[in-house]
């Protein structure tokens, strides 16, 4: 047996936030001011795993003010135009690269899978990718196990959630493994779902793209060659054969730590488990796995996930 990699062979990794809010919806910054904020870390030398390379702007399709809507440009930041479905009543959709859009005033309404279903195709047909926002938040369940495998076409899912974090109850690889039990091919995403500076630098997804290009970022996203996290760092992430290779960054700020690496599969089920100060974990195929994904953590609690590895 082998092992399908979502990661591309040659590349740089590219941190991101990939759900935003600005003051042309419910953000307390506009648009310009977010981006630099963003922006200033990527531009302060420090280590790579630090820096933010790519930004989307998803503000609310509702109640906003379309007239303070303009994409900015921010030195060494590639910004990204998007949108997040979010109407009254019902769960929340983020769009990362299609256009922007602004739906007028909207009646609270029992929204149905068929009606999540035609937001997701409108931002595919646009050109977007669709990601399932925040299925644990504020105490809420916005996302189920069955509406993750009902539904079809999204790119992926949000499992760390940076707005209003609280914790383990927010993280939603449950609703993830479901999806991909259910033979879903979706990513896990991470992001600060960004309204004010509270929800800054709390969660994040890196890519591993070709170039810091738009276009490569996007592809990035879409193939699934990138990692979510809040706090850890992965160096290199691929398969070799049966084997399935994780490794920690190099970098001084992980060196001496104790670090856990984790191998799930199917049904969320820990396959394999390592605990030390070793910088790579490897994990064999089995032959009866569906799929492997790794989790990285350090020992003050910050933690990595890797897109999965799908058997051939």
């Amino acid at each position: 047996m082998y092992w399908e990699s979502p990661y591309i062979n040659e590349g740089i990794w590219l941190r991101g936030n990939t759900h935003t809010h600005t003051t042309v919806s419910d953000g307390g910054h506009s648009p310009m001011e977010t981006a630099l904020l963003y922006g200033k870390v990527a531009s302060t030398g420090r280590s790579p795993n630090m820096d933010y390379r790519f930004l989307v702007l998803t503000d609310h399709t509702i109640n906003t003010k379309p007239e303070l809507f303009e994409l900015p440009q921010v030195e060494g930041l590639t910004v990204i135009e998007g949108l997040e479905y979010s109407y009254r009543g019902g769960s929340h959709i983020v769009g990362v690269g299609c256009p922007m859009v602004f739906d007028g005033p909207v009646e609270w309404y029992d929204y149905t899978r068929k009606d999540y279903q035609r937001f997701i195709d409108s931002i595919v047909e646009n050109g977007g990718m669709a990601i399932l926002a925040h299925p644990h938040w504020s105490r809420m369940d916005h996302w189920s196990a069955e509406d993750a495998i009902e539904l079809n076409g999204y790119m992926g899912i949000e499992i760390i959630s940076g707005d209003v974090f609280s914790g383990p109850s927010n993280l939603a690889t449950d609703v993830w493994d479901a999806a991909l039990t259910a033979g879903k091919r979706v990513w896990g995403i991470g992001s600060d779902d960004f309204h004010s500076t509270r929800d800054f630098h709390n969660a994040w997804t890196f890519v591993y793209a070709r170039d810091d290009s738009k276009e490569a970022i996007l592809d990035a996203l879409r193939q699934g060659s990138s990692y979510t996290s809040n706090g850890a760092s992965f160096g290199k992430l691929y398969a070799d054969g049966k084997w399935i290779v994780a490794e920690c960054a190099d970098d001084s700020y992980y060196h001496d730590c104790e670090k856990t690496f984790r191998f799930i599969g199917e049904g969320g089920v820990l396959k394999q488990t390592q605990v030390g100060k070793n910088h790579t974990a490897v994990y064999k195929g089995r032959g009866d796995e569906m799929y492997i994904r790794a989790e990285l953590t350090l020992n003050w609690g910050c933690s990595a996930f890797s897109q999965p590895f799908f058997r051939i």
